[in-house]
């Protein structure tokens, strides 16, 4: 009995804090409220955020480079990332510096939905990426 309460002990101690509640198998809707939402097809597969952490959006100003670099974690330790290039709400702009699990993606274009009240949403594709879609909260 005193192993069988330990086992449980053990378990319990390295139990992952995953949202559960989140459905990696399924896309996000697209919407433009600010929802934290991120989902993509990479080579046909279906990546989301929200199980392992909430997407993220940062407008950074380098000069030519400036633009806003949107995150999501879509794994355990697996990232995608990419820099939308001067967005505009209503227009599509291209995106650069896109990243999966450390590999290099190509380029692409982001069609900007939304962009105003610390909402930035739109949707997305390029090369190897498909179907994107984000509907982020960011401080302006």
């Amino acid at each position: 009995m005193k192993h069988l309460l330990l086992i449980c002990l053990l378990l319990f101690c390295v139990a992952c804090e995953e949202n559960e509640s989140v459905d990696p198998t399924i896309m996000p809707e697209v919407t433009a409220t600010g929802a934290n939402t991120f989902g993509c097809l990479v080579d046909g597969w279906v990546y989301t955020s929200g199980r392992w952490g909430l997407p993220n959006a940062a407008y950074e100003e380098r000069g030519e480079d400036s633009g806003m670099t949107v995150s999501a974690q879509v794994g355990f330790d697996s990232y995608i990332r990419f820099t939308v290039v001067a967005p505009k709400a209503g227009e599509t702009c291209p995106y650069k510096n896109a990243s999966f699990e450390n590999q290099k993606l190509e380029d692409g274009q982001v069609y900007i939905s939304r962009m105003s009240d610390g909402v930035f949403s739109g949707t997305f594709e390029g090369g190897r990426v498909s179907k994107g879609r984000f509907d982020l909260k960011y401080k302006e």
